[in-house]
């Protein structure tokens, strides 16, 4: 399946998105429309832990590819296409970063118990540069989890001993990865207005 030419088509048609949840579906319609014979399921429960969802699912023949996706935005408020978009301020890109990283891990862990495993994808979209962009301070508590254009992670990555306990509650947990992932920014889109530039990532993990 090859997602970068389906993200390719997407951002030809829509150059922004209302929420995740839109996001999700476009790219799953679009998915559909690619490849007929897919059987495209969108918050699939995994088999080895029903209580969390695979964002897209596709089965391809005997091939599965799982779909991580994230979409985090900084205010932006324009009319795009003749349709308004209102988009809010996440903030908190330390956490949003180990969200990011998360996606990949959860990849890795659906990859180890589902029939037919081909390849699977984590993809982030975003208008805020903290995520692209090259860490001020390397040494921050966030640092292991940057996502910055270049970065490559690997191995067990932690918080540093600076992060503040009550910001990363609930993401207390190192995570680990099993295999080694560049991360590549690509342009996604550019809206005339503040905070107009939107960039996409994807990360492939494979068998």
């Amino acid at each position: 399946m090859e997602v970068i030419n389906i993200i390719e088509a997407l951002r030809a048609k829509r150059a922004v998105f209302h929420s995740e949840a839109d996001f999700q579906f476009a790219l799953a319609w679009e998915i559909q429309l690619q490849y007929p014979d897919a059987s495209v399921r969108l918050e699939y429960p995994p088999p080895d832990d029903p209580t969390k969802y695979i964002d897209i699912l596709v089965r391809l023949g005997d091939d599965v590819y799982p779909i991580e996706l994230k979409y985090k935005t900084k205010l932006f408020s324009a009319m795009v296409d003749g349709e308004p978009y209102y988009l809010k301020n996440h903030g908190a890109q330390d956490v949003g970063k180990y969200d990011f990283v998360k996606d990949i891990c959860r990849i890795e862990a659906f990859r180890e118990h589902v029939v037919g495993y081909k390849e699977g994808y984590a993809i982030w979209l975003t208008n805020d540069p903290y995520y692209w962009n090259v860490p001020k301070n390397d040494t921050a508590g966030y640092a292991a989890f940057s996502v910055h254009n270049g970065a490559v992670k690997n191995g067990t990555m932690a918080w540093g001993a600076s992060m503040n306990e009550g910001s990363i509650k609930g993401r207390e947990k190192p995570l680990a990865l099993s295999g080694n992932y560049r991360i590549d920014w690509q342009d996604y889109s550019r809206v005339n207005a503040k905070s107009g530039v939107f960039m996409y990532a994807v990360v492939e993990v494979g068998k």
